[in-house]
């Protein structure tokens, strides 16, 4: 007769939680470190961006169907594009607006007229920011990262219609720690800031459909902004 699966302490179950995000971010890190590497060494052809989206994805993937995980559980899941393309809206207007007018005195070039300039190679690369690096961006930071560090602290505060916890600083400076290890140049760290914003957003939403397009439309805007400045 088979014996009656034994339940586990919730203090063993949390620290098995937190060892597992630890050593996903851990192994993510590593992964990407050394394509980066490998790219700066011997060159991959250009689909460097495309393998660290993969171990973006595929990396979660794998420890959620591990443990039996259900992914809408992390936000994991289309939802209808329609009110959260509303959100997605609200934020630009409110973030974007402020960086206009305030970010070319932090960059030294106040006197500088912004034009609009395209940079080259779009509207392939705006594609690419959307697919390539806000989608599995995402997946991993604010959807399973950031879940499974739900599931790890459970109190929760009220912050402008959300309820957040721990979770939603730290996967914004693990999110500036994932950027910044990889070539130590400290303008990266920056990141945190929009990773408060994309969390903020997955915990009001409860999906990752306004968050990915935020991101997208974050790096676009910073890439037409900059180079309408001459940056």
């Amino acid at each position: 007769m088979l014996e009656p699966l034994k339940k586990i302490p919730k203090e063993q179950e949390q620290h098995n939680l937190g060892r597992e995000v630890s050593m996903v971010f851990a192994v993510q890190l590593l992964i990407i470190w050394s394509l980066v590497r490998v790219d700066i060494t011997f060159g991959l052809g250009g689909v460097l961006h495309a393998l660290v989206g993969m171990v973006f994805i595929f990396l979660p993937v794998f420890v959620l169907d591990r443990w039996g995980k259900p992914y809408a559980r992390y936000g994991l899941y289309f939802a209808n594009p329609l009110p959260e393309l509303s959100w997605t809206v609200a934020a630009m207007l409110i973030a974007f607006v402020p960086i206009f007018f305030v970010a070319p005195y932090v960059w030294g070039v106040d006197g500088q007229t912004w034009s609009l300039n395209w940079p080259k190679g779009y509207p392939e690369i705006a594609l690419a920011h959307l697919v390539i690096v806000a989608l599995p961006e995402e997946f991993f930071y604010r959807g399973y990262l950031m879940g499974r560090l739900d599931d790890l602290w459970h109190k929760r505060t009220r912050l402008l219609g959300a309820d957040v916890g721990w979770s939603l600083p730290v996967q914004a400076i693990l999110f500036a720690l994932g950027h910044f290890l990889i070539d130590f140049n400290p303008a990266r760290l920056a990141v945190f800031f929009p990773a408060l914003a994309f969390g903020w957003l997955k915990a009001r939403r409860k999906n990752l459909v306004a968050p990915v397009l935020f991101h997208a439309a974050s790096n676009i805007f910073m890439d037409i902004f900059r180079s309408g400045l001459g940056l």
